[in-house]
């Protein structure tokens, strides 16, 4: 058996930090459309590449923040779903589905626990 030095990310967090690139992508390119200022674009994009960093890095805040962050996001969704149109619910879904890879998945709790791997 070969020994790893290094831990291995597992997917769900690597797909929760890939989700987290897109959405800081999309929020890039949208940054100079309408909104409130690019300053406040900026800071947003700067902590969802933060929080990506983080996810991937193993803290315990990242996830801590992402999931608290994504599921503000969800509840904000579900209350102004009134206006309802295709982004918004692409927002409610990529935050669930973020809270749901960070939280469920028993590889994601111990890349966050620092657990050993059961093989």
């Amino acid at each position: 058996m070969i020994e790893q030095s290094q831990r291995r990310v597992p997917v769900p967090v690597a797909a929760a930090s890939v989700i987290l690139l897109v959405a800081a992508a999309l929020s890039a390119s949208m940054m100079f459309g309408s909104g409130p200022s690019i300053a406040t674009e900026l800071i947003g994009v700067l902590l969802l590449l933060a929080l990506a960093y983080g996810l991937w890095r193993g803290s315990g805040r990242a996830r801590f923040w992402t999931t608290v962050l994504a599921t503000a996001s969800v509840v904000y969704g579900v209350v102004a779903i009134t206006k309802a149109d295709a982004s918004g619910l692409l927002q409610i879904l990529g935050a669930a589905v973020i809270v749901g890879l960070l939280l469920v998945p028993a590889s994601s709790r111990r890349w966050f626990h620092d657990l050993p791997a059961e093989y």
